[in-house]
């Protein structure tokens, strides 16, 4: 479950009437072709920019880099860090666009690391694997800065934005939850429910060939997922919405402190606490107590029911933003890893047959186990090489704490914030070859799976160091077994 803020450049769109430059999933399955269901998945990326009609700016395009440079850099910038050069145009789309495209450019222009302006504070861009290696690992020089600034608002004190001593008590307390027993236990009871409920709903559009917006339907699912492995509360969001539904969704969309995020915030802070109330007031009247380190209670295996159970002395303000940490992230990036996953397989008939061909091999048509995962291979290696062309979050933001120098001899003082750009890394053909390209077999399948130690930061959609995101797992085994539902129903169909 990897932690995203506001920083959400791969959002799929759903209206390609009006905003015919970004993304539009759809599922179009085709009427069963010799006993098996053909899908095909389109995507309104395909379509061309159209030129730009914004009227010209009256003042000089690199006004807010000359600007800046003079109200926060000063004359005696001996920082080595190149400064990129800003224009109008740019900025709007730095601030209302597709962050990760201006950001590319400007490594192209300007190398791995470097400089920007954004109004009276400036950022320096990372895009080198040993300079963001270098600021991940060392929690202690560099913190979350800008991100619980904004984000506080919502997470309150959870794990995901906490820094110091905080955090280390509270990720402390979260990680034993995720542990191998629990994982294997989601996989049967919600993994591999919630992705045949889904399949269920397909199939009418199988039969009839209708268009699926697949983004739409894959945002459904992870939240059913979350809800179920974090409360036990079904969401059920694949066949009803609610007030509840809405506000999470609204959170993926609303820029925070807007009036409908503040009201969506109460809102699912509400719920949240009735659920943590409800599951307290049953775990005290049963006297449950974590006996054994895999513990899972059968009747609820939920994370909320083994952090009561572990009693531990945490209020529940603060048990509820830990929550809300691994709900909305949890919900919101799995959706998106599936989609890309599910378009990038589309788009290669040969890649596409071979995972087919594995899903046959291993699952015999049965549903997928936690123990089928270690030997669909080729199948999570599409899903790692889909996180390395389109990671969500784009960028990671830290905040130095102290005056320090990075690798090449780069300075920064405190206070400096840094977007550490995984779309750039990823992309970067300095790092990877072929970088454009969709190939999951880059990845040896007889290998580990790809993270961001056996690659040497040069992978890194989980973040890394300290403060990597501690849903890497769950997150994998959602979408492995997902797809691999997914594709196993479609060549059954």
């Amino acid at each position: 479950m990897p932690f995203s803020v506001t920083i959400s450049s791969f959002s799929l769109l759903t209206n390609p009437t009006t905003r015919p430059h970004h993304r539009t999933t759809v599922l179009r399955p085709k009427i069963p072709l010799q006993n098996r269901s053909q899908l095909t998945i389109k995507s309104s990326i395909d379509n061309k920019k159209p030129p730009s009609t914004k009227p010209t700016s009256w003042v000089s395009p690199d006004w807010l880099t000359k600007l800046t440079r003079s109200l926060t850099l000063g004359q005696n910038d001996d920082s080595n860090i190149p400064i990129a050069s800003a224009e109008l145009d740019d900025v709007s789309e730095l601030l209302g666009g597709a962050l990760f495209l201006p950001l590319f450019r400007w490594m192209n222009l300007y190398g791995p690391i470097y400089r920007l302006a954004a109004g009276p504070r400036n950022f320096v861009i990372v895009s080198d694997p040993a300079i963001a290696k270098h600021v991940l690992k060392n929690y202690g020089k560099y913190g979350k800065g800008l991100v619980a600034e904004v984000s506080e608002f919502l997470f309150g004190s959870g794990f995901a934005i906490a820094e110091g001593p905080l955090w280390t008590a509270r990720r402390r307390a979260v990680v034993p939850s995720l542990h191998k027993k629990y994982l294997s236990v989601i996989v049967d009871r919600v993994f591999c429910r919630c992705a045949e409920r889904m399949v269920e709903k397909l199939l009418p559009d199988a039969i009839s060939g209708s268009a699926v917006n697949m983004e739409a339907k894959f945002s459904q699912l992870t939240l059913d997922v979350i809800g179920l492995a974090l409360f036990n509360y079904n969401f059920d969001s694949l066949t009803t919405d609610s007030p509840v539904i809405d506000a999470i969704k609204a959170l993926c969309k609303f820029i925070p402190r807007q009036i409908k995020a503040e009201n969506a915030v109460s809102l699912i802070r509400q719920t949240v606490e009735e659920l943590i109330a409800k599951c307290r007031e049953i775990v005290e009247s049963e006297g449950e107590r974590i006996n054994e380190d895999e513990y899972v209670n059968d009747r609820d295996p939920s994370i909320l029911r083994f952090l009561l159970a572990s009693r531990e002395e945490v209020s529940s303000v603060q048990l509820r933003d830990d929550l809300l940490s691994m709900l909305v992230a949890g919900h919101e990036t799995t959706g998106s890893v599936l989609t890309w996953t599910a378009y990038l397989l589309s788009k290669d008939p040969s890649s596409l047959e071979k995972a087919h061909e594995e899903v046959d091999r291993v699952l015999g048509g049965r549903s997928p186990t936690y123990e089928d995962m270690k030997n669909l291979k080729f199948l999570t290696r599409c899903i790692t090489e889909s996180l390395r062309l389109y990671p969500h979050p784009p960028v990671l933001i830290r905040r130095a704490q102290v005056a320090d120098v990075l690798p090449g001899n780069y300075k920064v003082n405190a206070g400096q914030d840094i977007m550490i750009s995984v779309y750039n890394i990823h992309h970067s053909s300095e790092v990877w070859d072929r970088a454009e390209e969709f190939d999951p077999e880059r990845f040896d399948l007889e290998g580990p799976i790809p993270n961001e130690t056996n690659t040497d930061f040069r992978f890194i959609p989980f973040s890394g160091g300290p403060r990597k995101c501690v849903g890497d797992q769950f997150a994998l085994l959602e979408a492995t077994i997902t797809l691999g539902y997914l594709y196993r129903t479609s060549r059954s169909s």
